[in-house]
């Protein structure tokens, strides 16, 4: 007796590819992405899209707070410069930071802020005096010529006219022009301050609020951007080393020698008898953060013009002055002020210094030690995160 037949299941080997089974290869193209493929494409998707959200959205914030840039960077300096005080400040009262930061900000609006005001309508009023003073001046000296010289000056007077002339250089065009710049410059600020009187209180008033938040919140701040910063905690904490030490310390050095450099000289030509005392002093403090010359550039001039007016005697006391009260404050402030922080190279300041004045204006002079000291502070942490890293030799 046969035995009954029992129809098969065909194997996947059995089918022909052509007749579509289940089991059979997928033509070249369709439905060959594994199921995780999908998954992953879609959290590519979704971290593309957050970042790019993200980078938009901090765009946007940038561009809503760069009307208020200068003030805010006015404040961030000078809650750098009192943050020692404040540190000292909240140890005292730690229970109550809205009272520390609202007195400091107190103290810097009333020796700060009103004295800055008081000098910006005396340097406004001074440089517009300067131009048509100092032309006439010009102008009665060369028609006088070496005659309306004193005769200590003659010799040396006529030597330096004759190589000028030999070189083609016209000394009263050249000082005349760059008095009608500073005269140009110091009447727009005038006309841009009169013209948007509230405009400039309210970025007064931007300033001060600033800097009341930076002082109360200053280092809460910090912890909240270095948080989000995607490094290890120990490359986090080298940072943070690297900017005290460098980045802080300069801009505390910078901003007080400046200071006391400009005032020490605008004292020093009031003193002796050199005119618009306000104005040059105001220009020294600018000049001071320039290396090698700093403010030689304002009081050397107001040595030459007692010079060629004869008073050779505050002529001499006004160079004593600048060589050693003005030009060794910066070797007795700054090692107090920054301590034992590394110094920047002074080349690379020069001319960082420089182009920041081209570049961003007065405000450059204080933002180029910034970006060489944050440079040099990440310079350091590839060094010795990376270079100096076992298994890693530098080339």
């Amino acid at each position: 007796m046969s035995e009954p037949h029992t129809p098969q299941k065909a194997s996947a080997s059995d089918v022909p590819p052509e007749a579509g089974g289940f089991d059979a290869p997928p033509e070249a193209g369709r439905f060959n992405v594994p199921p995780e493929a999908g998954r992953f494409n879609r959290e590519r998707l979704s971290v593309i899209f957050f970042f790019a959200v993200f980078a938009f959205l901090i765009y946007q914030l940038f561009t809503l707070l760069t009307p208020f840039l200068s003030p805010m960077l006015g404040a961030l300096m000078l809650a750098l410069v009192v943050f020692p005080l404040r540190e000292r400040f909240a140890r005292k009262w730690p229970a109550s930071p809205n009272a520390v930061a609202g007195l400091l900000t107190l103290l810097i609006v009333v020796t700060v802020v009103v004295p800055v005001l008081v000098l910006v309508a005396l340097f406004v009023r001074e440089a517009a005096l300067m131009v048509p003073a100092v032309s006439a001046w010009l102008t009665e000296h060369q028609a006088q010529g070496l005659e309306g010289l004193p005769e200590s000056v003659r010799g040396v007077w006529a030597s330096l006219d004759a190589f000028f002339t030999r070189v083609q250089f016209d000394v009263k065009a050249a000082t005349i022009d760059a008095v009608k710049n500073v005269g140009n410059s110091a009447a727009a600020i005038g006309a841009a301050l009169v013209a948007g009187f509230f405009g400039v209180l309210f970025q007064l008033l931007i300033l001060i609020l600033a800097l009341f938040f930076f002082l109360r919140d200053g280092p809460r701040m910090v912890k909240s951007v270095i948080d989000l910063v995607p490094m290890a905690e120990h490359n986090k904490t080298l940072v943070i080393q690297n900017l005290d030490r460098t980045l802080v310390a300069m801009v505390r050095g910078s901003v007080i020698t400046a200071v006391a450099q400009g005032s020490l000289t605008g004292v020093g030509l009031a003193l002796f008898g050199v005119p618009f005392a306000v104005l040059l002093g105001t220009l020294a403090v600018f000049m001071s953060v320039v290396p090698f010359v700093g403010a030689a550039l304002v009081w050397v001039p107001g040595v030459i013009y007692l010079l060629i007016t004869g008073e050779v005697w505050p002529a001499a006391a006004l160079a004593a002055w600048g060589l050693f009260a003005v030009g060794l404050i910066d070797n007795f402030l700054r090692p107090i002020v920054v301590g034992g922080a590394a110094q920047l190279p002074t080349a690379l300041l020069f001319l960082g210094v420089l182009g920041g004045l081209q570049v961003y204006g007065v405000l450059g002079g204080l933002i180029s030690p910034l970006v060489i000291a944050g440079v040099i502070a990440f310079a350091r942490i590839y060094r010795e995160s990376y270079l100096d890293a076992p298994g890693i030799k530098a080339p």
